[in-house]
Order: C-alpha cells, then sequence, then structure tokens
C-alpha cells in the first residue's frame, strides 16, 4: 500500500538536539593544522554554533511538506510528477553521507519534464532499515523496481551517486526490458572495473595512482564502517557534535565547495532525529560481506565526470569506464566534486534531460 507521508518531529526531539549541542565537550587540537588530522575544531564550532542558534528545522518542515512524500514497503520516496502530465519517469538516488534532501534542494524544479521519484536510501532518514543482513545494491534494486512498478511504469530512468550509483547500476544489470537509461555522476568503488595491470592504459594508471592516494588519506571511515559499524554508531547516536564532526568532513573532503551551513545542518538533523547514522552506515558492511555479482551493463549510460574534490581522488578515463558500461553520453565538468547533485544543481538537472530525452 502506498501511504501519504508527513514530516513532523517533536519538540521535545529538538530541544534535547539542542541543550546536547550546547552541553558539547570540546576536545583540544594541535595548533595550525586545519584538516590534516580530520575535521577542523573551529569551522566544526562555527556548525555547531549555527546549528544550535540559528537553524530552523521547522522551515525546512514547511517547505518539504509542500510536496507530496509518500511511503510504500517501509520506503520513504518524494514523487513529482511532470508538469505536463507526460513525463519521462525517473528515480534518484543519494549516496552516503547524505539524503533525499540532496536531489530537492535545488534540482527539484529543474525537472519539470519528469515524473520524480526520489527515495530515501533502506536506514536513512525516513526509510527504517530491515532488522537483517545482506540489505545490499541488489536488495535495494528490488525494492526500487518494485516501487516504480507499483507507481506504473513499466519503463523508466534512474541516475544515482555513491550508494545510489550502485543501486542504479545493479538495476540495470537485473531489469534491462525496463531501464531505459542510467546517468550517474560517481563511480561506485565496489563495482569498478577489475583488470590485470598489463591491460591498463597510461591514462587509467595515472587515475589509479591519484586514487589510491586518496585511498591512503580517506578510505579509514570505509574500513571501520564496513567491519564495525554498531561500534562507531554509539558515540555519534549520542553525541550531534560527534556526527557533525564525522559527516561535516566527508562534505568539505569531497566537494569542491562545501555546502551551506544551512543545508549542512539539515542533512545532519535529518539524519539525527531519525537516528539512522548506524543503520546508514551498514551499507557499507551489506555489500561488502554481500557483495553482488558484477556485470557488464549493456544499458545505454551517461556519465557525469565531477573530479574537484578539495582531496582529489582522480578524473575516471571514459575508457575505464567502458569497461563496466556501456557509455554513451560521456561529460566531463570544470567544477563540482563527489555530492555533484548539491555542488551543481544546474549542470546535473541539463544533463538529466538531454540525456534521457535522447533515450526516450
Amino acid at each position: 500500500m502506498l501511504e501519504r507521508f508527513r514530516i513532523h518531529v517533536t519538540e521535545e526531539v529538538l530541544d534535547d538536539l539542542r541543550a546536547r549541542l550546547r552541553n558539547t565537550r570540546w576536545p583540544d587540537d594541535v595548533p595550525d593544522m586545519g584538516w590534516k588530522q580530520g575535521t577542523d575544531l573551529h569551522w566544526l564550532q562555527h556548525l555547531v554554533s549555527y546549528w544550535t542558534d540559528k537553524f530552523n528545522w521547522r522551515a525546512w518542515e514547511q517547505r518539504l511538506n509542500t510536496l507530496d512524500h509518500f511511503t510504500w514497503e517501509g520506503i520513504h520516496f518524494l514523487y513529482k510528477r511532470a508538469t505536463s502530465g507526460r513525463g519521462v519517469p525517473l528515480i534518484l538516488t543519494h549516496g552516503w553521507p547524505s539524503s533525499f534532501l540532496d536531489y530537492y534542494i535545488d534540482m527539484l524544479p529543474m525537472l519539470d519534464d519528469f515524473d520524480l521519484v526520489i527515495p530515501s536510501l533502506p536506514g536513512y532518514g525516513f526509510s527504517p532499515r530491515p532488522a537483517h543482513v545482506g540489505v545490499n545494491y541488489r536488495y535495494v534494486s528490488e525494492l526500487w523496481h518494485g516501487l516504480m512498478s507499483k507507481l506504473g511504469y513499466s519503463r523508466y530512468g534512474a541516475g544515482g551517486y555513491d550508494f545510489g550509483a550502485g543501486v542504479t547500476t545493479i538495476l540495470a544489470v537485473d531489469h534491462p526490458e525496463s531501464v531505459i537509461g542510467i546517468y550517474l555522476t560517481t563511480l561506485e568503488s565496489d563495482l569498478t572495473p577489475i583488470v590485470d595491470d598489463a591491460e591498463l592504459s597510461n591514462e587509467e594508471r595515472s587515475f589509479l595512482s591519484i586514487n589510491r592516494d586518496w585511498d591512503a588519506t580517506e578510505r579509514g571511515y570505509s574500513a571501520i564502517q564496513s567491519t564495525k559499524p554498531q561500534t562507531l554508531g554509539y558515540g555519534l547516536n549520542d553525541s550531534p557534535a560527534g556526527l557533525a564532526a564525522y559527516i561535516g568532513e566527508k562534505w568539505h573532503s569531497w566537494s569542491d565547495v562545501t555546502p551551506s551551513a544551512d543545508f549542512l545542518c539539515a542533512t545532519l538533523t535529518l539524519y539525527w532525529v531519525t537516528q539512522t547514522v548506524t543503520s546508514s552506515m551498514r551499507d557499507y558492511w551489506d555489500n561488502r560481506w554481500y557483495p553482488p555479482d558484477r556485470a557488464y551493463v549493456g544499458t545505454p549510460t551517461g556519465f557525469g565526470v565531477f573530479a574537484h574534490q578539495t582531496v582529489p581522488e582522480g578524473e575516471p578515463p571514459r575508457s575505464y569506464l567502458e569497461r563496466v558500461y556501456n557509455i554513451q553520453r560521456w561529460t566531463v565538468f570544470p567544477r563540482g566534486g563527489h555530492f555533484a547533485p548539491v555542488e551543481q544543481p544546474a549542470a546535473v538537472a541539463a544533463e538529466l534531460a538531454t540525456f534521457f530525452c535522447d533515450s526516450r
């Protein structure tokens, strides 16, 4: 059953959040280290101050509730029909540490030619995560296909980044008869090509070298989340300042220009009030220990390269992704990083419109 959903957080929960923020016990730091040992103390104190005294969750609630939200099989999703009434059906999937807000904040008004379905991944925000293991890309993609079928769409497009790219990829692998095309803005690391070093081009070797350097400085979070997410969750679920430090660092390091404090606080509040940071991190565990079988994606694929992160991850060559995907559109952008739908919404929206109009 599709059920209408309205967002409302009790005042008691918000009061508790503000009290915890005001009572933060701050650690010391090494002077002049900046972000080299993790989240910069002064940056975080400014963000926490904004979250405590200036951020207005009620205003966000009011804006969000002007849209149509539903739940189906435990999945929360935002649903917006095309203005013309004849839109291309398109399901868009966020990643970690993020939410459906990525596609809502600026992109939604730019996609009037689509019937948009924007779900929250299981274990994120208003979508509870099933209390069992194995909730991997394939598990979620089957939910997505079921949801699109429930909404009456036998043919549809799909897009996403990060975990959303993984879900979108497997959706295309398993349901090529239904998925008219996919558009990705990141390559999901669990689904990268497996290639003998001797077969790599010089351009591919250069990309992988930068990518390994990124792993050496940035991949620690992934190691613990794919092995001990529960241990990490106790602290992040109890301390909103700790949550802000952990998630805020990813948004700073993986973006070209860090989004506004207001947007970051909305994302943080969504994780906090739903107590879903621990369940969201289980994505890493489930996809590591229950990896889906790899396969070539024959579905027409568009890829937007947004490689301008504060900590460079490398610009993947087209030849590298063509080992996995049937690339039909390839666009390299001069700005924007991992969170492209938030950082460069107009560019992503234009790409989606062009690619799916050609695919239809």
